[in-house]
């Protein structure tokens, strides 16, 4: 009798330490596929948190162009020379040294400002242009110069300028897209004065990075606009 319980007792040990060891098995062999990492997930590209300067106000009232404004110091008002300008710049203007960049050192990036009187206006080739088309003319030039960037522009949204008040009226432009300018302008009294403005940035342009400096240097040109005077 206690021969036959002794072997009883040792298949029944034998078993149980079959079964330990599967368990063993399949219990490790869990522990090894859940610890295989996922297959690598590509992860969207993203960009630098944007810093930018405080809005320090201040007023233009230099000689370089015959207007006055209120501005951002964070920009850099700077004269240019006609003869300092690339070869391929837009000059229907007689008077061509009235020119000005607005220079945000700490952005990389500039307004380029030109004023035009618009008695003096001239074709390309020099000849004068008639009283009565020299607006005309100007502000098609300056639809050109917007419109040139249609081929990287995914849209050109226009914002009617109007200050009755000060005898301001134009058009902002603002271009979406990996445009070489994104916003550029024009401002007129219809009789005098003819005012252009272009934003540019000193590195490759990608609107998806640019944005919250555009928008920035965008919101100062609309205080420039609102405070300007001939």
């Amino acid at each position: 009798m206690r021969q036959v319980l002794s072997q009883f007792l040792r298949v029944k040990a034998k078993r149980v330490s079959v079964i330990t060891a599967m368990l063993l098995m399949v219990g490790g062999y869990h522990i090894f596929v859940s610890c295989q990492s996922d297959d690598p997930v590509a992860r969207p590209y993203a960009y630098a948190r944007a810093i930018l300067p405080a809005v320090q106000p201040a007023q233009y009232r230099g000689n370089c162009l015959p207007v006055t404004f209120d501005y951002n110091a964070a920009a850099k008002p700077v004269c240019v020379n006609p003869s300092e300008l690339p070869h391929n710049s837009s000059k229907s203007s007689l008077n061509d040294p009235q020119w000005l960049n607005l220079s945000y050192p700490a952005l990389g990036a500039q307004w380029h400002l030109s004023y035009h009187p618009i008695a003096g206006v001239r074709y390309q080739d020099r000849r004068q242009v008639e009283r009565r088309d020299a607006l005309a003319v100007l502000m098609a030039e300056t639809q050109r110069m917007t419109f040139k960037h249609t081929l990287k522009a995914t849209a050109i949204e226009e914002e009617i300028i109007s200050y009755p008040e000060h005898k301001v009226y134009g058009t902002l432009y603002v271009v979406g897209g990996d445009a070489a300018s994104q916003t550029q302008f024009y401002v007129t009294d219809s009789v005098k004065h003819y005012l252009r403005g272009s934003l540019y940035f000193e590195v490759s342009p990608n609107s998806d990075s640019l944005q919250p400096y555009s928008a920035y240097l965008l919101k100062d040109m609309r205080r420039i606009l609102a405070t300007l005077r001939w």
